[in-house]
């Protein structure tokens, strides 16, 4: 199995993976900004891609996405987490460019070149005590429509699968 932890930052990067990152650093295996396309990697070349608190960090997240789903292979795996956009962690950094939550994730399978593994929706022991943390997973579109700023998530997590057909193409910006 081939992965890939992009952006893996000057600490940490996960086990047995390749990490990519625009500083160099000692477990930093390939130097490269993520705003600069193409990324040095072969189509479908991993089989598992980490982007833990990276895309909120890009200027273009729909062109790195597309990057992604051009180096990954059909089936391929990509976890996806970051500060959802109702915590302080979001709008707190000044290095972020954009918030996401779970409606910025879910319209990606619009496009056909995604689909939901898995999500989760992060929250304080609080929240959890409170089963808010419980409603927020089970309706979290609702959640973000009419809650999200009265109870706010820490992160959201999403595991996407890699879709590849005959006939793709890059994911538009009308599906935003």
């Amino acid at each position: 199995m081939k992965i890939l932890d992009l952006g893996c930052g000057i600490h940490t990067k996960k086990e047995g993976s390749i990490g990519m990152d625009k500083r160099k650093a000692p477990h930093v295996d390939v130097v490269h900004d993520l705003n600069v396309f193409p990324y040095p990697f072969n189509d479908n070349e991993f089989d598992y891609i980490e982007m833990s608190h990276v895309i909120e960090h890009v200027e273009k997240p729909l062109l790195v996405m597309n990057e992604v789903h051009r180096i990954a292979k059909h089936g391929a795996v990509v976890r996806i987490i970051t500060p959802h956009y109702s915590s302080q962690l979001s709008y707190g950094d000044l290095e972020h460019y954009h918030h996401f939550g779970w409606i910025s994730f879910a319209l990606l399978t619009n496009s056909n070149l995604f689909k939901i593994k898995k999500h989760k929706l992060w929250f304080t022991d609080l929240y959890k005590v409170f089963g808010i943390s419980l409603l927020a997973n089970l309706f979290p579109r609702r959640w973000e429509k009419y809650f999200a700023f009265i109870f706010p998530a820490l992160y959201i997590e999403f595991f996407l699968e890699i879709v590849k057909t005959s006939n793709e193409g890059l994911i538009e910006k009308s599906i935003y």
